[in-house]
């Protein structure tokens, strides 16, 4: 044997192992599993993926088809308006189909009641309104950015209006309107609607897929108590910022009210504020990102509370991003 060839033997010999230790790295076994709780209207989807050798490996090319769904901690989030079948898709031909149940866990949560929906309405916005004043002490701190206002708002527009309650919640107004009937929105007292069930937080992401059902971009359609979401990086990114609709000016120029969040970092970070704009002005704002115009890709559009839809042609709609 010419020694000249031990080199290029011995290199090609080298390649093929690495190829071969590779291939046993990599995953190309899966499983997906569907995690779903009859009191809980987010399901999750887990793809378990191993390589040859059994190793757990995150799969490559992952993704779920069939209805909306996005990417969390721990897979996939699915919350279906009906039964629904969702295809598990991963590289290289992994193909599975998962039948995704609806438990109809919200369906009571909407009540024909115009009178418990404008009740709620009105506390929502006078509450929100409040805070222009001076932030509840009831509002935690750590709570206070766009999204934590809106929960704080939600809340205590749901809770009893009692001399108790303005004391705790520093309400100095007078009763803005009639208080929505114990029996109305049960499951929303209960907490907001997140992968691990009803929680008092839900970040801006479980507010607007699962707490509020979209309009579309016109907003002439908005009434005091709807809602803005905005998300830089369009309508696959994460909401970064919330407004909400409130009493329209003394000349019936539609306002809106929402909170800066925290500016700044380390010692120079400063909670921001709370700010009440008009309509007008926002759509000339000086970040065209936080312009809600049709063709501005970052504005998601116009929402409204799931528990103020006003029927089962508007509670159906779900967001498509």
């Amino acid at each position: 044997m010419n020694p000249r060839h031990l080199p290029a033997a011995g290199t090609a010999l080298a390649a093929g192992m690495v190829l071969a230790a590779t291939a046993l790295l990599v995953p190309v076994r899966h499983r997906a599993v569907l995690e779903a709780d009859p009191a809980n209207p987010v399901a999750r989807i887990r793809v378990e993926s191993r390589s040859l050798l059994g190793l757990r490996i995150p799969g490559w090319g992952v993704k779920v088809e069939g209805l909306p769904a996005w990417r969390g901690a721990g897979g996939f989030f699915v919350a279906p308006e009906g039964p629904a079948v969702a295809q598990v898709r991963a590289w290289p031909w992994f193909r599975q189909s998962l039948s995704i149940p609806f438990h109809g866990a919200r369906a009571a949560a909407v009540l024909p009641d115009a009178g418990d929906q404008e009740a709620f309405r009105t506390w929502f916005v006078a509450i929100l309104e409040q805070q222009l004043e001076a932030p509840s002490p009831a509002w935690e701190p750590a709570q206070r950015d766009c999204a934590g206002l809106l929960r704080f708002a939600f809340r205590e527009a749901l809770a009893p209006h009692t001399a108790d309650w303005r004391e705790r919640v520093a309400f100095s107004a007078g009763p803005p309107g009639q208080d929505p009937s114990p029996a109305f929105a049960p499951d929303w007292r209960r907490g907001f609607p997140t992968p691990d069930g009803p929680q008092p937080f839900a970040k801006g992401a479980f507010l607007r897929r699962l707490a509020c059902v979209p309009l579309g971009r016109d907003l002439q359609l908005a009434r005091p108590g709807d809602l803005v979401f905005f998300a830089r990086g369009g309508a696959r990114a994460q909401p970064d910022h919330a407004m909400a609709f409130v009493r329209p000016d003394l000349d019936g120029a539609p306002m809106l009210l929402y909170h800066t969040g925290p500016e700044g970092s380390g010692a120079a970070r400063q909670p921001g504020d709370i700010r009440r704009a008009r309509l007008d002005d926002l759509l000339h704002h000086p970040e065209p990102d936080f312009r809600p115009l049709p063709e501005n890709p970052a504005f998601l559009g116009l929402y409204r509370w799931r528990l103020l839809a006003d029927g089962p042609s508007e509670s159906s709609l779900l967001p498509r991003s």
